[in-house]
């Protein structure tokens, strides 16, 4: 009987943690990270200051979580997409889209994401960590889709890759709702720019000043 008490006991926390975590997404994604306090986040998920500090040492803490959990999120959805799909270069795609759609499905979670970037600390790095997560994932996927790149010419076109992702779902969050294009368009544009992108290096094997025109010659 003790040990079933304590698996509900264990289960209660665990919901306690995740309504305190829940409700401090919502706060900073609607109010941003500086304009969110733990009195906020205590008061709005109907806990205690206390229950907080149990689960989390303060803002930063909690914040840190967030970012995390959205990571572990995103690469869950990335890889049951994908799994679906026999060919690196629909892998690929797939990827793009999953994630776009992510983004813009949970636009509190990428607000959190975005902001990260001008906080530092703690909250910069665990953005970082996830960043660089699918950078080493597209830079793994380009030594089959594009292996005439040298691993230091992948690793720039992965960043260009996640990049691109990520600021077509920045402009996308930052246009007026009735100028946003549809979400899975969104995907699908992002998606077969990149994969053109390397397809286009990859049938010219030129430097971006040679396939431009070379070199001036006045």
């Amino acid at each position: 009987m003790a040990y079933q008490q304590s698996d509900k006991m264990a289960l209660r926390k665990q919901a306690r943690r995740r309504e305190l975590l829940d409700t401090a997404i919502r706060l900073f994604g609607r109010l941003g990270y500086h304009a969110t306090t733990v009195p906020m986040i205590v008061a709005e998920a109907h806990s205690s200051t206390g229950a907080f500090y149990l689960y989390f040492r303060g803002k930063e803490d909690v914040y840190v979580a967030a970012l995390y959990e959205f990571g572990v999120r995103i690469s869950a959805g990335i890889n049951d997409a994908t799994a679906r799909e026999s060919r690196q270069e629909a892998r690929m795609g797939v990827a793009v889209q999953t994630l776009v759609r992510w983004l813009a499905a949970n636009p509190a979670e990428a607000r959190i994401l975005m902001e990260a970037t001008a906080l530092g600390g703690r909250m910069e790095e665990a953005r970082r960590e996830i960043i660089e997560s699918h950078v080493r994932s597209v830079a793994m996927a380009l030594e089959q889709l594009a292996p005439w790149f040298e691993s230091t010419e992948r690793a720039t076109v992965a960043r260009c890759w996640v990049g691109s992702v990520l600021e077509a779902v920045v402009g996308w969050m930052n246009a007026a709702p009735d100028a946003r294009i549809d979400p899975e368009r969104l995907g699908r544009i992002v998606a077969i720019f990149n994969l053109r992108g390397a397809a286009l290096i990859s049938s010219t094997r030129q430097q971006p000043a040679q396939a431009s025109g070379g070199e001036h010659r006045g």
